[in-house]
C-alpha cells in the first residue's frame, strides 16, 4: 500500500544538496517519487540524486541559484522534460548575512540579503510551482522552511528572524488563496540543525551539552527530523492540512528564550 500517497509524484526541491535538503530527497526517493535535486552546488545536487538512484527511484541534479527567477524557470523546466509534472515544491534555501549584529549595525544591503534569500527565494518558487500545478490540474503541495527565529524575538539575528516570519506569514495567506485550488500550502520549522565540519556554534560536543540542558527532548536536530516533518507535508497523510506548521526543536522553542542576544546560542535556530 502507498499509504504516503507519493509514489510515482514529482518533486521538485530547493537546497536540495545540503544538509536537510539530502536527508530530504532521499528520503521521497525511498517512498517512491520521482526528485529534481537544485541547488547552487551542483557537486552536492549530483551526489544527492545519484543516492536516490541508488536507492531505485529516479532523479536529476540542477545547479540553480533561486535568487535568478531565471534559474528557477529553467529549473522547473527540466522537471517538466523529464517528467511532465509536478506535484510537490519544497523551499530549503536559507540563510543570511549580518549575524551577531543588532538593527542598528545592519546595514541596507545586509538587510535586503537576507530577505532576498529567505523571502523572496521561495516567494518566486512557490509561483513558479504554483502556477504549472494549475496548468497540469495538479492538486499539490508547497513546504516552505523557516525558523524559530521567525516566531519570537531573534537579537544578534534580525533579519534572519524578520524575513523568516515574512515567509510563515506568506505562507498562510498563500494556503488561503490556493486552497480552492486544490493546492496545500505549508510551512516546517527547524530549530539548527548541526552538521560535520560546522564552526559556529562550538564542536560536536559543546553542541551536544548545550541540547541536554535546553531541549526538552535532550538532544541536538537532526537533518532527518525536518525531513520527516516535510515529507508528512508533501504526503497524502495531511491531505486536508494546509497553512500550517509542524515545529522540529525537541520542544524548545516552549522553554528558552530564542538566545541571549549574544549570536552564541546556535540550538534554538
Amino acid at each position: 500500500m502507498d499509504v504516503l500517497g507519493l509514489r510515482g509524484k514529482v518533486a521538485v526541491v530547493t537546497g536540495g544538496g545540503g544538509n536537510i535538503g539530502t536527508a530530504t530527497v532521499r528520503l521521497l526517493g525511498q517512498l517512491g517519487a520521482n526528485v529534481l535535486v537544485a541547488d547552487s552546488n551542483i557537486e552536492s545536487a549530483e551526489n544527492a540524486a545519484a543516492r536516490i538512484r541508488e536507492d531505485g527511484a529516479d532523479a536529476v541534479a540542477v545547479e540553480c541559484d533561486v535568487r535568478r527567477p531565471d534559474d528557477i524557470e529553467r529549473m522547473v523546466e527540466v522537471a517538466l522534460e523529464r517528467w511532465t509534472r509536478l506535484d510537490v515544491g519544497v523551499n530549503i534555501v536559507g540563510g543570511g548575512d549580518g549575524m551577531g549584529k543588532s538593527t542598528l549595525e545592519l546595514t541596507d544591503e545586509e538587510w535586503e540579503a537576507s530577505v532576498e534569500t529567505n523571502l523572496y527565494s521561495a516567494v518566486r518558487c512557490c509561483r513558479v510551482f504554483a502556477r504549472v500545478m494549475l496548468e497540469r490540474n495538479t492538486a499539490g503541495s508547497l513546504v516552505n522552511i523557516a525558523s524559530p527565529a521567525g516566531l519570537r524575538a531573534a537579537p544578534a539575528m534580525v533579519a534572519y528572524g524578520a524575513s523568516k516570519a515574512a515567509l510563515i506569514n506568506f505562507t498562510w495567506t498563500l494556503a488561503v488563496e490556493l486552497g480552492p485550488k486544490g493546492i496545500r500550502v505549508n510551512v516546517v520549522v527547524p530549530a539548527f540543525v548541526p552538521h560535520p565540519g560546522m564552526s559556529w556554534g562550538g564542536s560536536e560536543e559543546e553542541q551536544a551539552a548545550l541540547a541536554r540542558r535546553a531541549v526538552p527532548m535532550g538532544r541536538v536536530t537532526k537533518a532527518e527530523d525536518v525531513a520527516g516533518a516535510i515529507v508528512a507535508f508533501a504526503s497524502d497523510l495531511t491531505s486536508f492540512s494546509t497553512g500550517q506548521m509542524i515545529v522540529c526543536d525537541g520542544g524548545r522553542l516552549l522553554t528558552n528564550p530564542i538566545n541571549t542576544g549574544t549570536g552564541d546560542d546556535p540550538g534554538a535556530t
